[in-house]
Formats: C-alpha cells, sequence, structure tokens
C-alpha cells in the first residue's frame, strides 16, 4: 500500500505551496475549512498528475482531522501529517481587542488545530505500529517578540514545546516530529498586508532589509524543508524547530555592508537592496 501525507491548511499560502510539493511524491489527503480555494488546490494537484482527495473542515475541531485519518486509510497508509493551518492575530495587550474573537479563535486554530492533528497523527501511528512523521508550521514569532503579536506569539511557542513533546514521548516507537519556523514569506496573506499598509512600500522594504538575505521568501522554500522533514532522508532528525527565515533570527539588529562588496554587487550599502 501507498504511504498517504495529510497536510492541513492547504488551500492558499504556504499550505498549498505544501500541498503541491508533497503532492510529488505521495498521495495526499488536504483539509481546509475554505471549499472552493481547497478545490483548487485539488484541481490542480490532479493536472500534474498527483493523488489527492479533500477534506472540508475546520481544524480547530478533532472530527475533522479523524475524517482525514479515514480519508488517508482509504487511499493507503498514513505515514505523515503537515499541521499547517494557521490564523495571524494582533493584539495589544494595553486595548480591548477590536474583535475579541479572536484572541480565543487564535488559540483554538494555531494551538488546538495543531493538537488535535498530532493526536490523532500519533494515535494512528501507534495503533497501526508505523513509522510516522509529523511536521508543525511554527514561526519565527515563537521564539522572538515583535509589538502587540502577544496571542500569536504564544500559539506558535506551543507548537515549538508540542513538537519537542511529541519527538520525546513516541520516539522509541519510531514517531518523529519537527517543526518549521517560517520568517516573512510572499503567501496571501503578506501580499494583502501590503495593501493594507499605510505605506506598503516602506512595511516591504522593512522585511527586506532586515533579513540578511535581504529578500522575503516564497512558499515553495518552506514545502521544500517540509518534504525532507516528512521523507526518510531526515531519519535522524526530531524533536526541532527549523527557522527558515532567510537568516531573520540569527542577526544582532540590521548592520551596513562592506563598501567594497556592496559596489562589487550592487547592493545599497545602508539597506543592503540591489541598486537599480
Amino acid at each position: 500500500m501507498k504511504n498517504v501525507v495529510v497536510v492541513t491548511g492547504a488551500a492558499s499560502g504556504i499550505g498549498r505551496a505544501i500541498a503541491y510539493r508533497m503532492a510529488l511524491v505521495s498521495p495526499i489527503v488536504i483539509l481546509d475549512r475554505n471549499a472552493a480555494p481547497l478545490a483548487d488546490t485539488e484541481r490542480a494537484i490532479q493536472a500534474l498528475g498527483g493523488v489527492v482527495k479533500s477534506v472540508v473542515g475546520d481544524i480547530a475541531e478533532r472530527s475533522t482531522h479523524k475524517l482525514a485519518v479515514q480519508t488517508a486509510e482509504s487511499m493507503g497508509v498514513l505515514t505523515g501529517w503537515v499541521n499547517c493551518a494557521g490564523i495571524g492575530a494582533i493584539t495589544p495587550l494595553h486595548e480591548d481587542p477590536k474583535d475579541p474573537g479572536i484572541v480565543e479563535r487564535a488559540f483554538q486554530v494555531n494551538q488546538m488545530g495543531t493538537f488535535w492533528g498530532c493526536t490523532e497523527a500519533v494515535s494512528n501511528f501507534i495503533s497501526r505500529k508505523t513509522n510516522g512523521s509529523i511536521v508543525n508550521i511554527s514561526s519565527v514569532h515563537g521564539r522572538g517578540a515583535y509589538r502587540d503579536h502577544a496571542v500569536y506569539e504564544m500559539t506558535k511557542a506551543a507548537i515549538d514545546a508540542l513538537t519537542r513533546n511529541v519527538a520525546v514521548t513516541y520516539g522509541p516507537y519510531g514517531i518523529r516530529a519537527n517543526a518549521v519556523a517560517p520568517g516573512a514569506i510572499m503567501s496571501e496573506n503578506m501580499i494583502q498586508s501590503f495593501v493594507d499598509a499605510p505605506d506598503g512600500k516602506v512595511r516591504r522594504e522593512h522585511l527586506e532589509t532586515t533579513t540578511p538575505l535581504k529578500r522575503i521568501g516564497e512558499p515553495g522554500e518552506i514545502a521544500e524543508v517540509v518534504e525532507f522533514l516528512v521523507s526518510g532522508r531526515s531519519s535522524f532528525l526530531t524533536g526541532q524547530s527549523i527557522a527558515v527565515d532567510g537568516g531573520w533570527t540569527s542577526a544582532l539588529g540590521v548592520s551596513d555592508l562592506d563598501e567594497g562588496l556592496a559596489k562589487t554587487f550592487h547592493r545599497d550599502q545602508k539597506t543592503g537592496l540591489k541598486l537599480d
């Protein structure tokens, strides 16, 4: 029987990129609450020759993950699970939330959605005695703070902690768990943030200049790392949260460039961005 991988949050952004990448190597089950864009993802994968089934549901509900397991078992043996679905949240502590429900929803989606995904994946791996791999999508916000992101950062730090626990508790039984912590990635949400910002150009340049690689990442660059972690090529790698962030979390602030190298590579010495 073929190995099957479940990918949550596959209707858009990083989740969709992960689904496309995983479908190149395995039958997959894709999961999201947004039915229309999820159907678009399914059709695109089928057009590329991939084997895919969709589950429409809210990842905050355990029943959604149970249905994903059932769907995967109808296709083969569940061996991989990617918890990607998540939402952002801007929550200044000194102000009442503009949308009080956003706090609870962030916990339900980011934290509990990932928890239930891990729970159902581990339960299936154990019951079937399968060597399985779980990959959780965390964030650089899980290890560093940024103004007004308290709730979001709490949920992402929890994902890193959950990942470690799964790895330590279930490693003896052939189950691995890792997290990927993206930095600034050019997803639909990122693009919309440029539209919503008072000055989208300034916001974009801020993200570019504070990243040592001096650019914003692409969803496919996250997907490549996820596919590696799901695969047997990472067989001795577990319990880690890997930052895929262009060096963002390694930097001590933003430094200027060497004058000579900046001229050689046609970069602005102060920002590091490419010159026209």
